[in-house]
């Protein structure tokens, strides 16, 4: 192990043993090398037994990146540190020990599509409308309550307002009942349940505290209340817990991120060394200028300044497009001009966006000039219903209380099994306490269903013994294979013979591969396959070997790097995004997310915004991002498509931030953009949120000063005088 290329602070920080560690590393700054040498140099230097090494992060490809370069500083033969995300960490533990909280070792993992379909089931159950109350918004109000660690019990539905948040207060024991109903539990529930059982069973807690007498944490801005408490539970007795992240880097408070743990963890902590990473390995200098200007505009953050050895390299460039399609068409010219005549790949490229609705223009831009493209984060390979209709089959062999999967392919293929029969099953299993399976053998239920439906629930049924038979003699390829074969899927498909159903039957074939690399691994049970299905990332499917040019949104580049970045959409209303722009808090957030952007880049960064652009059928005038006007000029050069104007000047909004004014241009036209401050007779100064309707109906979402907060206006009868 070489520690001789080590910076001061680095090493010091892999040489640090005992007590609390936190490494603030800015973007770029080698923190993945630092924990791996510091998990090698624990074990080779201080003679740490490999698994008292507990290493936690956020991705799968982080986690294996991690593993490996450990591999190839440390001849291991058998120990290993434990090196994981924190969902498959908490799977882990609760696969042994979810007993202790009355649930089934056997449990299935709810995916987000298989969550939306059990909060229909409930909503309906408890007589909510989804036309007034939209599922997937109250399964995210849920989420919220898991995140912040909140127990149905917890939850105080009479002290909330009455909207969504209040409904999904009430929906939320009877969804975690229906969880509990089917074995099941969602991604949330996998954190919650090992904090409980920590909490829960002290004798667990005392022996994972003795196991693992070293705990790091990376990307530890990115944590939410669940997994500070894990961390915190799991360090309880030592103290030897040490935590890397970047508070500039937090940008997930949608998901239940909370950066007050990082700015708080010394206080909960007494006695932490504090190192700061503030060399940056990766961008030039005029890069790191300019996200630095950018985020340290915030005022919820530790004080850092990222700096580097690297050459100053070019000036980030900045280019105002007549429109999106212009926009479109700068990007596109400028990849090939760099693939040509820099020899940039076109994988060492990538363009992010605040939204994912932004790629459709680029994309048709793209596939003009021929030049090969991969979205990331889009439909994920486990998320096909071709695959999840074959996993729901081995899903049901293996946890037959799993009433989602069962009621998926009851029909699938078409086998005469209608809407209205299952109902009445249902009906039923709900008046006897009995699960779907159940109630499906029940024969009094049986005399019930009409003959014909009967008798094609029998058909159903002896497939589903078979294919339990197969499982218990056979491995996980040889019942994927009678799956296929039994239900019927496999001649669906091909009867079908069309170009999905060929691509569907690819896919299908595409599962083989990974069931038989899971049996090869040695990691060949059923279970273990489709723990693994359940948890893969948007992030772990991307392959930057294939030579095609990533398209992305800035949440999902977090932990990538390229030689080149296009950053585009840089305006009021995009980046930063119109919901954040009444929000001091979510608007730090959208800095950051800039910064996450910016720093992606290695050698060359790319910022547009355009003039106008079509938003659901109309053109609207946005303004440039405020966050252009806090790089420095020389940082930066700007080009435009040939048309008159420049960035404005900026004003303050008196919301506490600043907000760059309309062209006169665009006063003279009496036009409105995202980000406009207008004047209200009634309601005073506010900030264009969001626009809506054509122009002769023209709708506005506006934000004024309290009291009066968000309203919706009518453009043409409001009045309103723009500033």
């Amino acid at each position: 192990m070489d520690l001789e290329n080590l910076n001061p602070q680095q090493l010091q920080a892999v040489q640090h043993s005992e007590g609390p560690l936190m490494l603030v590393a800015g973007a770029g700054s080698g923190k993945t090398r630092v924990i791996t040498c510091r998990i090698a140099h624990l074990i080779k230097a201080k003679g740490v037994s490999p698994e008292s090494i507990l290493a936690i992060t956020f991705t799968n490809k982080a986690a294996g990146e991690m593993k490996e370069r450990v591999r190839n500083m440390l001849d291991l033969r058998g120990a290993f540190p434990w090196v994981s995300t924190f969902h498959s960490f908490c799977l882990r533990i609760l696969r042994r020990h979810i007993s202790e909280l009355g649930f089934s070792n056997d449990f299935v993992i709810y995916d987000a599509q298989d969550q939306l379909t059990l909060v229909k089931q409930c909503m309906k159950a408890a007589q909510i409308s989804s036309d007034a109350f939209p599922p997937k918004t109250l399964l995210n109000h849920i989420s919220g309550f898991k995140n912040d660690f909140l127990m149905p019990e917890d939850v105080q539905q009479d002290a909330m307002p009455y909207g969504h948040q209040f409904k999904a207060a009430g929906l939320y024991p009877v969804y975690q009942s229906a969880l509990k109903k089917n074995n099941a539990l969602d991604f949330d529930d996998l954190l919650i349940f090992a904090v409980r059982l920590f909490q829960e069973v002290p004798s667990l807690r005392t022996y994972y505290n003795d196991k693992f007498r070293y705990i790091l944490v990376d990307e530890f801005q990115d944590t939410n209340a669940a997994q500070y408490k894990l961390v915190r539970l799991l360090s309880e007795s030592h103290k030897n817990i040490c935590v890397v992240g970047d508070d500039d880097q937090s940008i997930y408070r949608w998901r239940g991120a909370n950066i007050e743990n990082i700015l708080k963890f010394e206080s909960d902590f007494p006695g932490t060394t504090v190192i700061k990473l503030e060399e940056n390995y990766r961008s030039t200098q005029n890069i790191l200028s300019a996200a630095g200007s950018v985020v340290k505009e915030n005022s919820n953050r530790r004080d850092k300044t990222l700096w580097t050895q690297n050459e100053k390299g070019s000036p980030v460039l900045c280019y105002k497009a007549k429109d999106e399609i212009d926009e479109a068409d700068f990007v596109c010219e400028k990849i090939l001009t760099l693939n040509r005549d820099e020899g940039f790949s076109f994988n060492e490229m990538a363009i992010l966006y605040r939204t994912n609705a932004q790629s459709r223009v680029m994309e048709d831009v793209l596939r003009r000039n021929g030049l090969p493209y991969q979205v990331i984060g889009g439909l994920r390979f486990y998320e096909r219903k071709e695959i999840k209709d074959v996993l729901a089959y081995m899903r049901v062999v293996l946890n037959p209380n799993d009433s989602v999967s069962l009621k998926r392919i009851l029909n699938v293929p078409a086998r005469g099994i209608g809407k209205t029969s299952v109902e009445k099953v249902e009906a039923y299993c709900q008046e006897k306490g009995l699960t779907l399976l159940e109630g499906l053998r029940d024969n009094e239920q049986r005399k019930m269903t009409a003959s014909a439906a009967g008798r094609k629930i029998t058909q159903f049924l002896e497939i589903m013994d078979h294919l339990a038979a197969t499982f218990r003699q056979g491995n996980p390829l040889e019942l994927l294979q009678e799956v296929i074969d039994r239900s019927g899927y496999g001649e669906m498909l091909e009867a079908e013979n069309t170009h999905e159903s060929k691509g569907r039957i690819e896919n299908l074939n595409e599962l083989f591969s990974a069931v038989e690399q899971s049996v090869e691994s040695g990691e060949g049970s059923l279970q273990e396959f489709l723990d693994s299905a359940s948890l893969v990332a948007d992030l772990d499917n991307f392959d930057d070997e294939r030579g095609v040019l990533p398209l992305m949104t800035l949440h999902t580049c977090k932990g990538l790097e390229f030689s080149s970045v296009f950053v585009v959409g840089m305006e009021n209303g995009l980046l930063p995004h119109a919901s954040s722009m009444s929000d001091p808090e979510e608007y730090e957030e959208e800095r950051r997310l800039c910064y996450v952007g910016f720093t992606r880049a290695r050698k060359k960064l790319f910022v547009t915004h355009a003039r106008s652009r079509r938003v659901y059928g109309t053109i609207f005038n946005y303004q440039p991002s405020d966050f252009l006007l806090a790089i420095p000029d020389e940082v930066m050069i700007r080009e435009s498509s040939g048309f008159a104007g420049e960035l404005a000047p900026k004003f303050n909004d008196n919301f506490g931030q600043s907000i760059p004014s309309m062209s006169c241009q665009e006063k003279e036209e009496g036009g409105y953009s995202i980000g406009t401050k207008v004047l209200h007779a009634k309601f005073g100064s506010g900030i264009v949120l969001n626009l809506s309707g054509s122009e002769e109906d023209l709708r506005l979402e506006v934000f004024f000063k309290a009291p009066h907060g968000k309203k919706q206006l009518s453009a043409s009868h409001a009045k309103l005088i723009v500033l």
